[in-house]
């Protein structure tokens, strides 16, 4: 049997499914354990005793912090927060960081 012809412009499987893993992947939503990890790592141990990711909708995320000064504090470090969260969950995913107090 001839597979010259039949096979011509047929990609092989392997590289058929890493595509779509990759896709995959790129359009799997990050669950909270993800974004609480991110946010743990973008903002530190002792930021994250303090605050909690509790949504993330319309690309923004809101964040609880247990007192206004905490809310200074991390919204001073606002623009390079994001910047990690963009990093880590990607830069179409948030544009935007809402903080609130309240209990998490």
């Amino acid at each position: 049997m001839k597979r010259g012809r039949a096979n011509a412009g047929l990609a092989p499987i392997g590289d058929v499914l890493k595509g779509v893993f990759e896709k995959l992947e790129a359009d799997r939503r990050p669950g909270k354990e993800d974004i609480d990890a991110f946010w743990k790592e973008a903002a530190g141990e002792n930021s994250f005793k303090h605050s909690r990711p509790v949504s993330l909708k319309k690309k923004i995320l809101t964040v609880r912090v247990d007192s206004p000064a905490w809310i200074q504090d991390l919204t001073l470090r606002k623009r390079f927060l994001l910047k990690g969260l963009k990093r880590a969950l990607g830069k179409d995913r948030i544009t935007e960081i809402h903080f609130k107090i309240g209990e998490f």
